[in-house]
């Protein structure tokens, strides 16, 4: 069973617990997580992705919402404060209005920090927002909105035989490629929601295989490897935003550790 199908199997309570495990992990996680289920099913990621919050989203909820988070638990003070280290003065000034109530004592936060790494950062903001969907969840605060898809997402879709296309709703292609007893095989071509290609590749059953292509939003090489059954193995190359390479070599889908030259 994919990694969707288990989700779409428990419905909405698997697609909500889905968003929060995709908000609250790292950016590295969150590209590699899009990426596996954008190419399994586009139209139900686009939903997923609809549903993701940010710490930014988290400053315009109502100001009791925002207080019932930073008073949940003692350290969440200093987590916020360090959510907020590399702002500029002129934005950590817009805290008086945002949460007046405890702006001194983030101020007093701020200045016991020497310095914040931006993976603090980030796993702070996870850890708050983590915060707000537990609360959320135990109906203390409103929390951030849900855009519930419609109930037949979680239900496979069949299709004929022969050439496919799938559409994003706003009537983008998402993918394109071919069908045979229910079954992905030959070549497809997945899309971004801007029509900018995503990824290509072969399926056979369904199962990724040979050489796979993928790309940023910005049409730039991201990575390039060969599928075995759906599983990463042998050699990949992968290209930076900047252009700088690395190769990573895999084993059944299993990184393989760097070999160090003595």
């Amino acid at each position: 069973m994919s990694m969707l199908d288990r989700i779409k199997k428990r419905s909405y309570d698997g697609f909500k617990e889905f968003v929060v495990n995709i908000e609250t992990t790292t950016a590295t996680n969150r590209q590699q997580i899009f990426l596996n289920g954008v190419l399994e099913d586009p139209i139900f990621m686009s939903e997923v992705m609809r549903n993701i919050h940010s710490f930014e989203d988290f400053l315009k909820l109502p100001t009791e919402d925002i207080y019932s988070v930073l008073k949940d638990q003692d350290q969440l003070i200093k987590i916020f404060a360090k959510c907020v280290f590399s702002w500029s003065p002129e934005k950590q000034a817009t805290l008086e209005k945002i949460v007046p109530k405890y702006v001194s004592s983030i101020r007093e936060e701020l200045s016991y920090l020497n310095d914040v790494s931006s993976v603090d950062c980030e796993s702070s903001v996870c850890f708050l927002l983590k915060t707000v969907r537990n609360l959320q969840e135990k109906e203390f605060i409103a929390g951030f909105p849900w855009k519930l898809p419609p109930h037949d997402i979680f239900f496979p879709k069949s299709y004929d035989d022969g050439p496919v296309q799938i559409i994003f709703d706003s009537g983008v292609l998402a993918a394109e490629g071919s069908m045979f007893r229910g079954k992905r095989v030959n070549l497809w071509k997945h899309y971004y929601d801007s029509g900018q290609l995503l990824a290509e590749g072969e399926y056979i059953d369904s199962l990724k295989c040979g050489v796979w292509t993928h790309y940023y939003a910005n049409g730039a090489l991201r990575s390039q490897g060969k599928y075995l059954a759906d599983l990463k193995h042998g050699q990949w190359k992968e290209w930076g935003r900047g252009g700088e390479t690395r190769e990573i070599n895999y084993i059944e889908g299993v990184k393989q550790p760097q070999s160090s030259s003595n």
